[in-house]
């Protein structure tokens, strides 16, 4: 009761300030001739959405903050107020051109920044063409946001990098007939989060400073709907940490190294060459690099569908190819049923992650002429701070994020000190009537730690989420969710909780 009380205190204030703010750029467009001035701020939409998570134990259930693009806190007790104007470029689906843009900033208690600039973006799309400046949530490829456990190396876990970001849609391959489409995007920004490692840091750890950052992906689709109901995707996901500064902590003598910002290192980015100053005489790839690839069968129902879908991680050049085998990956499927009261649509998951190329590494010298690629040790790296963002993975959260690292005695370090995991994932949502949805969620995993630090144990971990938005038919625009979470196990501990979010959505009129 105390969080829906300050949950509507706060929705009261802030509704007041937007609904000037709206009046005021419904006057200004009234004052202009310009009638596709009228139309961008017609379809734009003003939002307000305050949530607060109150649970047990040190951290809040996983699934009550995880897959939220970073704006959630694992803290046991956290709040937010949060703020969105936008326009989506999907308005201008049926014009040659499109813009859009958004602004979304949110005032929080309990997270890793009190201020938080969730998005910031201006994108404008001529036919197949889009450029995005700025920083915008991406939807994850293949999968379901809503129900799956997150992507491998790309998922919606952590908060979005601000970036410079061209993408090309779908378009068909000439003399395919349409059989055969193309879609593929290239990116590069920079991290944002190192003056919160720096605070965050221990003292003795390690932290990195105004990295740059590299993103690119390619995505094949075979089929025609209009023929066969059944088409087929294939894409490479690749990412990369260059440049910037690492600093070393009181361990290393507290002392920094400069890595290279040049045309060259962003050459090197774009097509996975290079080397770093510490690889000495065996040159690795320059910076952290992380990639997938994935694939998708789905048939095409009337009125359901059926998909199946396909995750193998590598970092930097192991598992690139398939010298060491299929080891680990994430493999799903879903069902999205015909329209009924009961149940929409239905996900399962199995992730595993222990092989890593296996166990053995070491690089060729006058003794030894073969080199073993092993020990790949997902998220983390020698120079940089892991993958991750203001301290959660950018990939999947299943992979426990360095904000967790207090219950491996390891508060301060960025460092990622549970790798090796297999898991089963199972989810579902359903619609019973237009005001109504809900969500859960079911994930138990087996852990390992990672090869140099391995648990003394194989431990377990539960984590559980029920989920119900009402959207109701009386108040257009609100909408209010309430989340259930419970973790039981040994890695991030045992908790319970309860999340509260109301959300106002306004939209300008012409």
């Amino acid at each position: 009761m105390i969080i829906f009380w300050y949950l509507c205190r706060a929705m009261n204030r802030f509704y007041l300030f937007i609904s000037v703010f709206m009046c005021s750029l419904t006057a200004l467009a009234e004052d202009t001739d310009t009638n596709t001035v009228r139309d961008l701020l017609a379809e734009t939409e003003v939002a307000f959405e305050a949530s607060g998570t109150a649970s047990t134990g040190d951290y809040a259930p996983l699934w009550l903050t995880s897959n939220r693009y970073g704006l959630a806190s694992v803290e046991p007790f956290s709040t937010y107020e949060r703020v969105l104007a936008q326009r989506l470029i999907e308005h201008d689906e049926a014009r040659r051109w499109g813009i859009g843009y958004g602004l979304d900033a949110a005032i929080a208690f309990g997270h890793t920044r009190h201020f938080v600039l969730e998005q910031a973006y201006v994108e404008g799309r001529y036919r197949k063409l889009k450029l995005t400046l700025g920083a915008k949530q991406q939807p994850v490829e293949t999968k379901d946001i809503e129900l799956t456990s997150g992507g491998l190396s790309l998922g919606a876990n952590a908060r979005p990098i601000p970036q410079v970001r061209l993408d090309i849609d779908w378009f068909a391959m000439p003399g395919t007939r349409g059989w055969w489409q193309w879609k593929l995007y290239g990116s590069y920004g920079m991290m944002t989060d190192g003056r919160w490692q720096k605070e965050w840091n221990d003292g003795t750890g390690r932290y990195t400073r105004h990295v740059l950052y590299h993103e690119k992906a390619l995505y094949w689709r075979f089929g025609r709907t209009d023929i066969l109901p059944l088409t087929y995707e294939l894409g490479l996901q690749m990412a990369s940490q260059f440049g910037g500064t690492t600093y070393y902590g009181s361990s290393r003598g507290n002392t920094e190294m400069r890595h290279s910002t040049n045309l060259k290192a962003f050459w090197n980015a774009l097509i996975c060459q290079g080397s770093d100053e510490t690889d000495g005489l065996n040159p690795n790839t320059a910076g952290n690099t992380v990639g997938s690839y994935v694939m998708a069968l789905t048939y095409h129902g009337n009125g359901w569908q059926a998909r199946a879908y396909w995750e193998r991680m590598f970092e930097d050049q192991s598992m690139l190819t398939v010298q060491y085998g299929i080891r680990d990956m994430l493999i799903g499927g879903e069902v999205t049923l015909p329209r009924n009261r009961c149940v929409s649509k239905v996900a399962v998951e199995y992730l595993t992650s222990t092989n890593q190329s296996g166990a053995v590494y070491h690089d060729r010298s006058p003794n030894i002429y073969d080199k073993m690629n092993g020990r790949d040790n997902y998220y983390n790296h020698g120079l940089y701070t892991g993958w991750q963002n203001y301290g959660l993975a950018i990939g999947n959260p299943l992979f426990t994020s360095p904000l967790y690292n207090k219950v491996f005695g390891h508060e301060g370090i960025l460092q990622f000190y549970n790798n090796r995991i297999k898991a089963w994932h199972v989810a579902a949502t359903g619609d019973p009537s237009p005001e109504w949805h809900w969500r859960v969620m079911a994930t138990l995993s087996r852990n390992w730690g990672t090869y140099n630090i391995p648990f003394d144990d194989r431990y377990r971990q539960g984590h559980l989420l029920g989920e119900v938005t009402y959207r109701p038919r009386w108040g257009d625009g609100w909408q209010t969710t309430l989340g259930l979470g419970l973790d039981h196990g040994h890695i991030i501990g045992n908790s319970a909780g309860a999340q509260l979010t109301i959300s106002k959505r306004l939209k300008m009129k012409k």
